[in-house]
């Protein structure tokens, strides 16, 4: 006789796989019992079943283990256990030997594990699980029709993480390919794909096709099932928003109320699918201004999604320690805040408003925490930037509401609160990223996990990166492809294992990083010094009626000020044009169109960016914090006034630097937070390859003529070591970035667009492959360098991918995380010449003891004042920036001599004091 193991797949229907090893009868009268219970919905009871299965006395091979808890995990995630569904899942792997590592038991806890990290909003870990799934499905010789059922569940479950990842023809291309495999093999599951193909076509923009699907789906699980069956309630809610977009809102209405009805049969009061059906509920009347209904909904949706809360008052909120799911939680939280933000601008008493606002700020407040919760429990960084993009417009609701309640009460404890959630919307990553930096590298965490997490993570870099070059070209080799994602799959692992290690060792690791939190501003403006500003920008990532929401916070020593604004579709149209025309299509000024759109562009920047809250800087020293495309501006080049009618060229223009000291930072938290690190005698390590000898690549990477004269003016003022030629190389770098000194590099850079990971430094490779001369971002990342400054004196060093809430991923942000207190960055492509020219006023104004934002002003201003028109262009001068601390790397002697003298010469008066009165008291005795 031969056994049944139910192997679920979540999104799809049940799988039988048959084993040749006979259960007893007990446990086969258990096992056919949750087979039972969990085809007629009954989730509890099968639950219950299946435990009692897994804890009989006798025994069970592995294999039939790691079948009943890979159940036991797809029963839970559908319960809405999403932490127990993971605790399973995984134990279920355990169960799986060395041997079996590409069985079809093995595939199915992939598939189930993909589907539960989409749900937890995971989608690159899930894709590595699902993609591996699918190999080994693929893989097989005959598969027979379990498998294909469950290969079209991975099919779908792949096509949701990637949809939510805005790949939308790679999910239709999977989709497309899961109608043919249901169809040609007669598979059950169509119903499903027909959802996520509506999906997908909703987000690409198409409601024509997605209204056709939705119908199908609706139509398929009716069909094959009966109106009450559980999954019709994804189709309905999707449907629903679907109708409310269109205007349909009682047939809207109607459909989730049998969502909802749907729910609470299959799942009883507290599930996140209720709690889900309720919020859609609140959101029909949220839009049709019925805010007092919605937040009756909004309520229910928040009892339903947490165990111990059950309070109806519409001014109560849960505790965020015992939801049910945190994701869930969050949203519910959102759109109550909303409605009480919306509710409140309804009314007419003062008293009543402030209740409505402040109580919205309470439950926004809650979200915020939440955000930092799931954050932090990702183990990858792009689930990170998923997370920071797609929330940063909770951050801004939340700074409105601090807002409202500001204009109420004008009350300093409100308008702090306002700038202390607007910061943590800023650099929330890299915060959290530098201290656990700075965390292994502590005397607690034993050096042989750090190199081996380190060298894992640089290998797992260095396999994407094999990945992402071959798919690059026009024919990529498939083979290649699918053995790199196995290795790096691999590789993961065992990075996730070592992480593992580490925090048994020394368990404070993770909650550490947990509690990275930002400097509170008391403590900033402390630290400032009465002749600096910061300007702190936050800028929504979304329209809403043509509008992006903008706030701008100017901090001094003694005070803090806002602006609230708006910008429209033309200031992303000049953030491009300066982005586009910092090159040469603005080097000469015979392009008048060119000269009028750039010149105009920049003006408009000062007019929205620094005019609004000029009467509230303070001093000349400015400290500029960006968000979205205002991180690709300087605002050195900024122009107060338009050029005078008829002009073509850059003479005697208005430059904001005439004015203003610049320096930038990712965050008001990281300006002082950086260690500054002490060097006796100051030493520059300065790097120039000559590239001359890199055979068929010297085209690729033209010899820097200007880059001898650079490193020579360096040594002028500094004493150092130079690497020059074929001695700058990748490895002699490596090595010097061990010793505390400033680092010079003078050399190409490659951005990379796609992935600011794979952005490089071009070292001399000494007639060797071209990779052996190539210092990836993710590299830089890895490594530790005590350096008051690092310059990159290399094109487009602090340019990158842009990440809302992050800012851009650059070079210089990569040695900002390795330690360096300070980076001189280029925006764009510097011009050798020129360049050469700005850096070495830089370094003779720093060996006078110039702060470097000062110095590197100053080195700007020369530079302009000595050119020719043409070439005061900013394309020639204003990409180099100051990132970070801005402290002296010299003390200037001259001041030093003359403090010195003045010691001196008071030390002296004060001995013939001395002697005097001591002669005259000798005297008087005699």
């Amino acid at each position: 006789m031969k056994k049944f193991i139910l192997i679920i797949c979540i999104s799809s229907t049940l799988v039988f796989n048959l084993y040749p090893d006979s259960p007893t009868v007990d446990n086969k009268i258990l096992f056919e019992r949750f087979v039972e219970l969990y085809s007629s919905g009954d989730l509890i009871k099968a639950e219950k079943a299946l435990i009692q299965f897994l804890e009989s006395k006798d025994p069970l091979t592995n294999e039939q283990l790691a079948a009943g808890y890979n159940n036991l995990g797809a029963v839970n995630l559908t319960l809405g256990n999403y932490a127990k569904a993971l605790e399973y899942n995984l134990k279920a792997e355990s169960f799986i030997s060395t041997k079996d590592r590409t069985s079809i038991l093995l595939a199915d806890i992939y598939n189930n594990r993909g589907r539960i990290f989409n749900i937890k909003k995971s989608f690159d870990v899930s894709l590595e699980y699902l993609e591996k799934s699918i190999r080994i499905y693929t893989n097989l010789v005959v598969p027979n029709k379990n498998v294909l059922n469950n290969l079209s569940s991975a099919y779908i479950n792949i096509s949701i993480a990637l949809v939510e990842t805005k790949k939308y023809y790679s999910a239709l291309n999977f989709l497309k390919q899961n109608v043919k495999l249901n169809s040609e093999n007669k598979l059950s599951g169509l119903a499903l794909t027909y959802l996520n193909i509506a999906k997908t076509y909703i987000r690409m923009g198409d409601t024509v096709n997605a209204e056709e699907f939705y119908l199908k789906s609706i139509s398929s699980f009716i069909n094959e099932y009966d109106g009450s069956y559980y999954r019709l309630v994804d189709v309905y809610f999707d449907y629903s928003m679907f109708l409310m977009s269109a205007g349909k809102t009682a047939k809207a209405v109607e459909l989730n109320k049998k969502a909802l009805a749907i729910s609470l049969k299959n799942y009883g009061e507290k599930h996140t699918i209720v709690s889900l059906a309720y919020k859609h509920l609140g959101d029909n009347f949220l839009n049709e201004r019925v805010y007092d209904s919605a937040l009756y909904y909004y309520q229910k949706s928040l009892i339903a999604i947490d165990r111990k809360f059950n309070n109806p008052d519409i001014f109560t909120n849960p505790s965020i320690d015992s939801s049910l799911f945190d994701i869930r939680l969050l949203d519910n939280l959102k759109s109550k805040a909303q409605a009480f933000e919306l509710l409140a601008g309804e009314q007419k008493d003062e008293e009543t408003k402030l209740k409505m606002t402040d109580k919205g700020l309470e439950t926004i407040d809650l979200a915020l925490e939440l955000i930092d919760r799931i954050r932090n429990n990702y183990i990858s960084e792009e689930s990170r930037i998923y997370l920071a993009e797609n929330e940063k417009e909770t951050y801004l609701f939340a700074t409105h509401l601090a807002y409202s309640s500001y204009l109420l009460t004008h009350s300093s404890t409100t308008a702090y609160k306002m700038y202390d959630v607007a910061q943590k919307a800023k650099a929330a990553i890299l915060r959290n990223e530098i201290t656990g930096n700075e965390l292994l590298y502590s005397s607690g965490i034993p050096d042989s996990l750090r190199e081996k997490q380190n060298i894992l993570a640089g290998n797992i870099s260095a396999y994407n990166n094999l990945i992402l070059e071959e798919s690059r070209r026009s024919k990529p080799d498939i083979t290649k492809i699918s053995f790199w994602k196995d290795a790096l799959f691999d590789m993961t692992r065992d990075k996730e294992k070592v992480t593992g290690e580490i925090e048994n060792v020394y368990p404070q690791f993770h909650d550490l990083i947990r509690k990275t939190e930002p400097s509170s501003l008391k403590l900033i403006q402390k630290q400032m010094k009465n002749d600096e500003t910061i300007i702190d920008y936050l800028l929504s990532n979304q329209y809403s009626d043509g509008k992006r929401k903008l706030y701008i916070f100017i901090i001094s020593r003694n005070s803090l000020n806002f602006s609230e604004r708006s910008l429209d579709s033309i200031f992303a149209k000049n953030a491009s044009i300066i982005r586009n025309t910092t090159g040469t299509s603005t080097i000469t000024g015979s392009n008048s169109v060119s000269f009028s759109d750039y010149t105009g562009a920049l003006n408009y920047m000062y007019n929205n960016l620094i005019y609004p809250v000029r009467n509230m800087i303070k001093g000349k020293k400015l400290i500029i914090i960006p968000d979205e495309e205002i991180g690709w501006l300087s605002f050195d080049a900024f122009l107060k006034n338009k050029p005078v009618a008829g002009q073509t060229d850059y003479e005697g223009l208005s430059y904001l630097i005439n004015d203003f000291t610049f320096s930038y930072s990712y965050s008001s938290s990281l300006i002082f937070a950086k260690k500054v690190w002490n060097i006796r005698g100051t030493r520059v390590f300065a790097f120039s390859p000559d590239y001359r000898n890199m055979g068929i690549e010297a085209n690729t990477f033209s010899s820097l003529q200007g880059a001898g004269a650079e490193i020579g003016s360096v040594y002028k003022w500094f004493k150092g070591t130079e690497f020059s030629g074929g001695n700058a190389t990748k490895n002699n770098f490596i090595k010097a970035m061990n010793h505390p000194a400033i680092f010079h590099l003078a050399m190409h850079s490659m951005s990379d667009s796609i992935n600011s990971r794979y952005s490089y430094l071009m070292f001399d490779t000494h007639n060797k492959l071209t990779e052996e001369g190539k210092l990836y971002n993710y590299e830089i990342s890895l490594s530790r360098i005590k350096s008051p400054m690092v310059v990159l004196s290399a094109c487009n060093s602090g340019s990158g991918t842009l990440y809302s809430g992050e800012g851009l991923m650059s070079l210089a942000r990569g040695f900002i995380l390795a330690g360096a207190s300070s980076v001189i960055k280029t925006e764009w492509d510097i011009n050798d010449e020129t360049s050469t020219a700005i850096i070495t006023r830089f370094y003779y104004y720093l060996s006078k003891g110039k702060e470097k934002n000062e110095a590197m002003r100053f080195a700007k201003l020369e530079y302009l004042k000595n050119s020719a028109p043409v070439f005061k262009n900013p394309y020639y001068w204003a990409a180099y920036e100051v990132l970070g601390d801005t402290s002296p790397v010299s003390t200037n002697f001259a001041e030093y001599v003359f403090i010195i003298s003045i010691m001196v010469i008071f030390a002296a008066g004060l001995v013939l004091i001395y002697f005097k009165r001591r002669k005259i008291f000798s005297e008087r005795s005699l």
